[in-house]
């Protein structure tokens, strides 16, 4: 059944309502309390890009080199990579400054990407077993380490 609805932002915006009527008046009740998807849209995106100014703020200073990947990754890679070192700017004794600088010269997006829910201790450990000697390296390249020396 649709039904139109007048949301807290003040908006009306019709909706389709399954199942029983008590269960139509629990919902329409609950979706007047709630924005409208428009409202809900646009508000979650300026708090996306607050965080991002944020973030790109926090590591401003550090001379990070581009990411590698398709378009698709390098774009989220970026937003990723930007508030996981943002994080890691903001809490000095997160461990290891050898896997920090290490974070920093990562330019493989699908590494930022695949590792983007880790804690930051996890994070730096992830990245602390990227670090080789240069003879190692050289011989046997790690598929999940892929970064360039800065």
């Amino acid at each position: 059944m649709e039904q139109r609805i007048t949301h807290a932002c003040g908006h009306e915006q019709t909706h389709y309502l399954t199942g029983f009527a008590s269960q139509h008046d629990r919902k329409a009740r609950w979706l007047t309390t709630t924005k409208c998807r428009s409202c809900f849209i646009t508000e979650k995106k300026t708090a996306q890009a607050d965080a991002a100014s944020r973030d790109n703020a926090a590591i401003a200073h550090l001379d990070l080199p581009s990411l590698t990947g398709s378009e698709r990754q390098v774009a989220w890679a970026t937003s990723v990579r930007a508030s996981r070192l943002a994080a890691l700017v903001d809490e000095p004794d997160a461990g290891d400054t050898d896997a920090f600088h290490t974070c920093l010269t990562i330019t493989d997006a699908k590494w930022w990407i695949d590792y983007r829910d880790l804690a930051n201790t996890d994070l730096l450990a992830t990245a602390g077993s990227c670090i080789r000697p240069a003879s190692i390296a050289a011989e046997m390249a790690a598929p999940s380490c892929l970064h360039q020396a800065a």
